[in-house]
């Protein structure tokens, strides 16, 4: 998790001003044409809310897996909300460590949801093979620095679970001159590899020797946005039979009964069977039963918003697709100091194709009524990135030259730090596929997976997804 408690205070002469919002992935999209509003009412099986990755990846497994018709309601356009203001990466770990996640579920379920969350991949896959998307997407191992014992221990810990899950083990090295080699339990003996500190220095490109040990995983990178507005086009194509999609469409009350639900909006209704939440879940709309109780998430599952800012600059030589991430606070969890992370990636212009470098970590809560999505990114926060995590990205690059992009996008997480996904136990009619997007996107296709084959009539166990 990458937060900070408030925003840097430069020196000040800063470099920066102010800079526009401007996303890399949302420049990609093509024209949206004229906006597509509910009218009316409308009726359907399922009702999904939100056309961002969550809910699209939702619609499209239900169209695939299921005879089931399904309306799709957005409020804005497709893919303007988180999916068209992320990192763009490709990841399959949780909010907490897995360590962390199986002693409070149990190692099996654990393991379960890890092994469900790595599937991912592959159903992405199937997203851009069968929609025919041209969607550039980018696979390579991905490298997350340490510097500590405990850093080193928590991961080690999680390899274990992976070892009882059957899940197969991700690489851990760890430099022969950390000083607290010998600290490292005999209990982690096998998981971890101990290789020269120029090996760590090369995995994660970098001459800081404050960083000892290395997690490699596999990971990637893809516009999200593009790849929805590109599977919305052929599901509009392939199931105009039984799909349709309304934007500009603010979903304002959901009432869920014993015999099916309506989702109110300003100029129309939609009625169905069922209802799958695909939003943040913090924007202005209320979930209640026939009479008037609200239905709602419970302790750790609510959705909060976080705003997180990113920024990139275009390189003309081509570099190999890359990601990292580089742990800064001493203990896992604490939010004093935030990791830092870069991904580098193939771009697309219409003139040219360039590496682009992308960079992040600043995170901070959002309390208030309204996300200006529109709102300038702080020159004061660029100027923080440029001097705390350009040096990461790229150390030839000279301080306070432009950036290209600069955005920033609402967020949503919870407190439990696992995605909801699944029916709510008060109705077996409103689902969910939520929360922490703050981690990559191949969560939400996998919870669009896992709700397409709840509604095709499969049971699953408990699981640490399940909506309390």
């Amino acid at each position: 998790m990458a937060l900070t408690r408030q925003p840097a205070v430069i020196n000040p002469s800063p470099r920066y001003g102010d800079q526009p919002n401007r996303s890399p992935w949302i420049a990609q999209l093509a024209p949206d044409g004229p906006p597509r509003p509910l009218i009316g009412q409308v009726e359907t099986d399922v009702v999904v809310v939100g056309s961002g990755i969550a809910g699209i990846a939702t619609a499209f497994f239900l169209l695939r897996e299921t005879p089931l018709s399904v309306v799709l309601l957005e409020r804005d356009r497709v893919a303007r909300g988180a999916t068209g203001r992320n990192a763009g990466q490709l990841t399959t770990y949780f909010e907490r460590p897995l360590s962390a996640i199986a002693e409070e579920f149990g190692a099996a379920r654990a393991a379960e949801a890890q092994r469900g969350i790595e599937g991912a991949h592959d159903l992405l896959d199937v997203i851009v093979r069968e929609s025919g998307a041209t969607v550039r997407v980018e696979r390579f191992v991905g490298h997350m620095g340490m510097f500590n014992a405990h850093q080193v221990e928590v991961h080690l810990r999680c390899q274990a679970i992976r070892d009882q899950g059957g899940l197969g083990r991700q690489s851990v090295v760890v430099s022969e001159e950390a000083d607290y080699l010998p600290q490292l339990s005999e209990a982690y003996a096998g998981l971890f590899t101990v290789v020269p500190q120029a090996e760590v220095r090369d995995l994660l490109e970098i001459s800081d020797d404050r960083y000892t040990a290395v997690l490699s995983a596999r990971a990637g990178c893809a516009n999200s946005g593009l790849l929805c507005q590109q599977t919305l086009a052929f599901l509009t194509h392939r199931f105009s039979n039984r799909f349709s999609y309304a934007d500009h469409t603010n979903v304002e009350r959901v009432t869920v009964t014993s015999d099916g639900v309506a989702v109110e909006a300003e100029g129309g209704c939609a009625t169905g069977r069922h209802v799958v939440m695909c939003t943040n879940g913090f924007v202005d709309h209320t979930i209640e039963d026939e009479t008037g109780r609200l239905i709602v998430l419970g302790e750790g599952q609510a959705i909060t918003g976080r705003v997180a800012y990113m920024t990139a600059f275009a390189e003309a030589e081509p570099r190999s697709p890359a990601a990292f991430s580089y742990i800064r606070n001493t203990v896992i969890g604490d939010d004093a100091a935030p990791y830092v992370y870069v991904t580098r990636r193939t771009y697309d212009r219409p003139e040219d194709t360039i590496t682009l470098t992308c960079m992040g970590g600043p995170e901070y809560p959002f309390h208030e009524p309204v996300y200006d999505r529109g709102a300038a990114f702080p020159g004061a926060l660029l100027q923080a990135m440029d001097e705390e995590v350009r040096p990461y990205a790229q150390p030839h690059r000279p301080p306070g030259r432009p950036y290209d992009f600069h955005w920033h996008g609402l967020m949503g997480y919870n407190d439990g730090g696992i995605r909801v996904v699944g029916r709510h136990p008060r109705s077996e009619r409103l689902l969910y596929n939520l929360g922490c997007n703050g981690v990559g996107f191949l969560p939400s296709v996998y919870g669009g997976y896992r709700v397409s084959r709840l509604l095709a009539g499969d049971h699953f166990g408990p699981s640490i997804f399940d909506p309390r």
